[in-house]
């Protein structure tokens, strides 16, 4: 019995462990520099992207998924990562299609059945919305005007108190 309590003690470690990264291996709430160790490729923002979203510190411009290239976008508050922004706009409408349908494939795959739509607000027709959501982490699928698909993985995480 007690090897039954500790494997299942270290499974459900390793599962939290795991359910800590966002995209690629990005640890939450990882500083920029943190981020530049684990992904080399990865540069600060123009100037304009960052008045545009303060949050947007970092971005890898060009970075292959699927068989399409993503733009990869770092939001951190606090210097502390908090979002990964995906985006790219595929040639046609056939390699968007395509597209939606290998990574909600592979997303199914990795994290399950998303959570139910109807419970959600009516996405616009042409519109895909899916989206995974647990304790700590959110994943979120979207074809935004037919035509740009985004991936988004935001930690869950409660603000942080201040210290007094």
């Amino acid at each position: 019995m007690k090897k039954v309590i500790a494997v299942l003690v270290l499974v459900s470690m390793a599962w939290g462990a795991s359910a800590q990264n966002l995209w690629r291996d990005a640890p939450m709430q990882a500083s920029p520099a943190q981020i530049r160790a684990l992904m080399p490729e990865a540069r600060e923002t123009s100037a304009a992207q960052r008045a545009a979203d303060p949050s947007a510190l970092l971005e890898i411009p060009s970075t292959p998924i699927a068989g399409e290239t993503f733009s990869a976008t770092y939001h951190f508050e606090a210097e502390r990562l908090q979002r990964v922004h995906l985006r790219t706009q595929p040639a046609t409408s056939e390699r968007t299609q395509a597209l939606l349908k290998a990574l909600q494939a592979s997303l199914r795959t990795s994290y399950g059945l998303p959570v139910s739509t109807p419970s959600r607000p009516v996405a616009t027709l042409g519109t895909v919305d899916v989206l995974w959501s647990f304790r700590r982490m959110t994943v979120q699928l979207l074809m935004v005007d037919g035509k740009t698909v985004e991936l988004i993985y935001s930690a869950n995480l409660p603000p942080q108190r201040l210290s007094l």
